[in-house]
């Protein structure tokens, strides 16, 4: 316990901030960070964290869409399958159950089309089965668009 004359956490709060105001003048007075340009005023558009695209586009589809769909010929899982997707009318598959307003949906899906229902959230539409959060990230929309484009079924199959 320490006394009450004890000076040592005022000498160690002293010795921090003295280290800290030497430390940083050396770092802005140094001729190495005088010399680093300026960053540029916008931003590049984002990249994908370490990947190529397809391969983000899988790790997004396996972790946000694979739980409920089936990405292959004879997966079959709670929802519809991702195979041969770009095409085929909304709601359109024997054996699963889809809500009414979607059976209704009189456009095919494209990658435009599921661009905007990716973007979209389904939490509050309460005749539409389908949950998810949305995508609001751009980046991430094409990576998982270009993924299933890729899957047999999909590839050649998908107009613009």
């Amino acid at each position: 316990m320490a006394r009450a004359n004890d000076t040592r956490p005022t000498r160690m709060r002293t010795r921090a901030v003295l280290a800290l105001c030497i430390f940083g003048a050396v770092g802005l007075l140094s001729p190495l960070r005088a010399a680093e340009p300026a960053p540029p005023a916008a931003a590049a558009e984002p990249v994908m964290p370490y990947m190529e695209e397809l391969e983000f586009g899988k790790l997004l589809v396996t972790q946000r869409c694979a739980n409920c769909h089936g990405l292959a010929e004879g997966d079959a899982r709670f929802a519809a399958p991702l195979h041969h997707l770009f095409g085929r009318m909304p709601g359109s598959i024997e054996g699963y159950t889809f809500s009414i307003n979607m059976q209704n949906i009189d456009i095919a899906w494209s990658p435009a089309t599921l661009d905007n229902w990716l973007e979209q959230t389904t939490f509050d539409t309460p005749d539409i089965r389908m949950r998810h959060v949305g995508m609001t990230n751009e980046v991430q929309r094409t990576a998982v668009i270009n993924y299933l484009k890729s899957l047999p079924g999909n590839a050649g199959a998908a107009p613009k």
